[in-house]
């Protein structure tokens, strides 16, 4: 009992000393005289040092959130390092994106090439485009007198039954105009078309950045590049025929472009391991037959 009550005894003393309030005065060092006289106790000194405390914790605590200093806490993500990383996963999204859209051109191109060796007609962007030239030529019909639509169905029926048929298939003389084959580079014809021996084109030797021309207009439906072809291109032009360059440098032209002839497509290069040497090898193809582009352009 008597330790409980000196327990106790000293607790209240405690508290009593805690709560007790003391002067501090300030005196001038020469003179002693009073100059500031402050009353306080243990218990209000307790308090305004924990609300000084707790006030200056905010404020640390903002200024880190709202500065730079954050990046020296350690643990905490470089914004240098994280923008990097932002920057390199849109790069990565944006290249997947790429490689998705160009398997689907490519996907859409074997498509087109199978009708194509079939003898039928591509159902997608080739009959888009064909519908718009029919369009064209339906709205260009309506600005015409009735004798010229007279003397264009005379024109039509005679040609109709004008076929000349080379090696590969039959072409009409209004699918194959010499005269309007516009030749895609001029230079020396170094190897001749050969389809025995898998060469279906031909290779044309021309000086270094030259320009690939295309020979009619049309529309781009394949850009590709691979390790035997490197550079390639694809244009479709009306009446199922196809041109094809490659060995390019660069291409100029994306899928779906409308091209008219004579416009550069590409610049001609020595891409792919077929490659030898600088030149363009092109290639000419109707209803899915190769056919010997000499027999219709002057590449000299």
């Amino acid at each position: 009992m008597p330790k409980k009550k000196e327990q106790a005894s000293w607790f209240k003393n405690f508290l009593l000393d805690f709560q007790r309030k003391k002067r501090i005065v300030v005196l001038d060092q020469i003179s002693f005289e009073e100059k500031r006289v402050y009353t306080v106790s243990k218990l209000s000194l307790l308090i305004y040092c924990s609300f000084i405390f707790i006030a200056l914790l905010f404020l640390f605590y903002f200024i880190v959130s709202v500065t730079n200093l954050k990046t020296y806490i350690p643990g905490y993500p470089n914004p240098i390092e994280q923008q990097s990383a932002i920057d390199q996963q849109i790069l990565i999204d944006m290249k997947l994106e790429e490689v998705l859209t160009q398997k689907g051109t490519e996907d859409q191109y074997l498509n087109n090439l199978k009708e194509l060796l079939n003898g039928s007609i591509p159902t997608t962007a080739i009959d888009s485009f064909k519908k718009d030239f029919q369009k064209s030529e339906v709205v260009a019909n309506d600005y015409v007198s009735e004798s010229e639509k007279s003397l264009r169905e005379k024109v039509q029926k005679r040609e109709k039954y004008e076929v000349d048929v080379f090696q590969g298939g039959a072409l009409s003389n209004e699918v194959l105009p010499e005269v309007l084959l516009y030749p895609p580079i001029k230079g020396e014809v170094t190897n001749k078309m050969n389809a025995s021996i898998g060469h279906y084109g031909v290779d044309v030797i021309a000086p270094k950045n030259e320009a690939v021309m295309s020979i009619l207009k049309g529309t781009v439906i394949y850009k590709s590049w691979s390790p035997d072809d490197g550079h390639v291109i694809h244009v479709q032009h009306k009446k199922n025929l196809l041109s094809v360059y490659k060995h390019n440098s660069e291409i100029l032209k994306n899928t779906g472009e409308t091209v008219e002839a004579g416009e550069p497509i590409a610049i001609v290069g020595n891409s792919g391991s077929l490659s030898k040497g600088l030149h363009l090898h092109f290639e000419l193809w109707h209803n899915g037959f190769p056919i010997d582009p000499e027999k219709f352009i002057n590449f000299k």
